[in-house]
């Protein structure tokens, strides 16, 4: 959540930086441009009925063993060939918040 909401300031020094007038435009047009930063943006406005983070049991290809660290492996044998993973939950949709982070921080370093 800290990462989600350090983005979420990112943005906001951007627009500082941009010399435009209008911060919602701004964070607006980011948002168009990045469905993973108008995830991080929802996330952060931690509404009552938004987006929220769960941990939830995700699981593993048989292919995928090899890029798995010895922790995941091992808690996947045990669990039947799944591991947690933090989750952003929309809905009865799920989001890796690893890849929507690594992805809305590129968009935010975009000029």
């Amino acid at each position: 959540m800290l990462a989600a909401l350090l983005l979420d300031a990112a943005a906001d020094a951007a627009f500082a930086l941009s010399g435009e007038d209008d911060l919602l435009a701004f964070r607006e047009r980011l948002a168009t441009a990045s469905d993973a930063l108008a995830l991080v943006f929802a996330l952060a406005a931690m509404t009552g009925d938004g987006l929220r983070l769960v941990v939830e049991p995700v699981e593993v290809p048989v292919a995928d063993y090899p890029g798995l660290g010895v922790e995941d492996f091992m808690v996947s044998l045990y669990n039947g060939r799944a591991v947690p993973r933090v989750l952003i939950a929309a809905g009865d949709d799920r989001h890796d918040v690893h890849q929507v982070l690594a992805s809305a921080l590129r968009a935010v370093g975009q000029p």
